[in-house]
């Protein structure tokens, strides 16, 4: 028999582009082709994820008869509440068998496996997500070993009792290759996370692996010939098919309009005023840097605040403050970070700042959704002076914490992100040690900090001091 599995991963809230994957879903699905999703569908700089708890993916998965998801860590991030929503919503099963709470007990709605029957032949689907155990933990979920987790539910099926066996993976391509060496009797593994392009026929140790990029670009098509008898795949075909200039599904475009219209209304509702209105620059510093820097180091009780104004978008422009607003200005799903960083390494990082080349740097990275890298704001216990006509990386002629100069050997404790922590953009930030995060984001950050009165007072005291000519 032959048979077509149709897969996508890592769309990460491109609801716009699924409409597009959505016309192709319709024009090659027939009663003998499976469709599912490899994880990370929802994504929490998405407003319609946020504002929905992730039911628009589970809707929009729904209507083209999604045999199958796995959760990925975008979906496992965005905590239980949302994951059993996910689950809830979902006319079909969520299989991720290595994800539990906090205590080690399942979630509510959430299978190791299904099996799928398509005539004849049986299909096991187990599903099996990526292990960020120290941001899982934040949100009170417990992740276990990728590979073992799989051998596990292997175990505890009868062989007879399905035809072929298919891993819905999001662990990513290096992964998926040692869970293919590891394990016997794996047939296919369709992957995601690590957004790779398997553009061809693909296998290791005999088994089929394929994924599809990243960002809603194309969608999988994995075409099987099978000898149902010996339950031997005798070929297969796989091919990416780029979405391009598709053209929206009518019925998919109307979905995500009234999702985004509900995440819109439940996310304007006012939660406070202000009275000062606030500042923002990806080249100078601003009210709203040196705020959000002033929080964090607050927050996480710290020698100062280091953030890069990239993750704000733009100013303060308006008294009533909601969270539609606050996602729109700080929409990066980034944990606030305190690490141990040496002097120097501060210094290096603060010259770095004071270059256009860094400021308007492309600020590509996991978990940031801004678009330019952006200067770097401190807290207001630092004071920078510096020489905008010197040479670059040599403008800084002093810098004082609590009014003592930095000591280039001392290991400061920094309030940061998780982003800068590892060392995106400005790298000399990655030479930190003893890192500890919160469940917290920066947009809850500014939430709280922005209801203090002292906190927006004190955004507006300069931390650079730029030398008189």
């Amino acid at each position: 028999m032959q048979f077509k599995i149709l897969y996508i991963n890592d769309l990460h809230g491109r609801y716009e582009e699924f409409a597009k994957i959505a016309s192709i879903i319709h024009k090659l699905k027939d009663i003998n082709t499976l469709f599912v999703d490899a994880g990370d569908n929802v994504d929490l700089a998405s407003i319609e994820t946020i504002g929905t708890n992730g039911k628009i993916s589970s809707e929009i998965l729904n209507e083209f008869g999604c045999i199958a998801r796995v959760l990925g860590d975008c979906e496992g991030f965005s905590g239980k509440e949302v994951i059993e929503s996910i689950c809830k919503s979902s006319n079909f099963p969520v299989v991720t068998c290595n994800i539990y709470d906090i205590k080690g007990r399942k979630l509510k709605g959430l299978e190791d496996y299904t099996i799928f029957t398509l005539g004849d032949l049986r299909i096991l689907i187990i599903g099996v997500t990526i292990n960020y155990n120290k941001f899982y933990n934040l949100v009170d979920l417990l992740v276990k070993d990728p590979i073992a987790e799989v051998k596990r539910v292997i175990s505890e099926v009868n062989r007879n009792d399905y035809d072929l066996l298919l891993v819905l993976s999001h662990i990513g391509f290096n992964l998926d290759q040692e869970l293919a060496k590891t394990i016997e009797n794996i047939d296919i593994i369709i992957g995601g996370h690590s957004h790779t392009t398997i553009a061809n026929n693909h296998t290791e140790n005999g088994v089929i692996i394929c994924q599809a990029n990243h960002h809603a670009k194309c969608i999988g098509e994995l075409t099987v010939t099978l000898d149902l008898k010996q339950k031997e795949i005798q070929s297969f075909k796989n091919r990416l098919i780029p979405v391009g200039n598709n053209m929206p599904y009518p019925k998919i475009k109307q979905l995500i309009l009234r999702n985004y219209n509900i995440a819109q209304k439940r996310l304007s509702r006012p939660l406070f005023l202000i009275e000062k209105l606030l500042t923002h620059s990806f080249t100078e510093e601003s009210e709203l840097g040196n705020l959000l820097a002033d929080g964090l180091k607050d927050f996480l009780n710290a020698d100062l605040g280091i953030i890069n104004s990239g993750v704000l978008n733009h100013s303060l422009e308006q008294p009533v403050v909601t969270k539609l607003l606050l996602h729109e200005i700080c929409p990066s799903p980034l944990n606030p970070t305190l690490v141990e960083l040496k002097g120097d390494d501060i210094i290096s990082t603060l010259e770095q700042s004071l270059l256009p080349e860094y400021q308007m740097k492309d600020g590509t990275g996991r978990g940031f959704k801004g678009s330019w890298l952006g200067n770097v704001q401190v807290s207001n216990n630092v004071r920078i002076s510096y020489d905008p006509q010197e040479e670059p990386l040599s403008k800084i002629k002093k810098i004082t914490i609590n009014g003592k100069l930095i000591d280039n050997h001392k290991w400061y404790k920094v309030a940061t992100s998780n982003y800068l922590q590892r060392g995106m953009g400005y790298s000399t930030l990655g030479k930190c040690r003893n890192e500890k995060y919160k469940a917290e984001m920066l947009e809850n950050i500014l939430m709280m900090y922005l209801k203090k009165k002292k906190f927006i007072k004190q955004a507006t005291i300069k931390r650079f001091l730029p030398l008189e000519a």
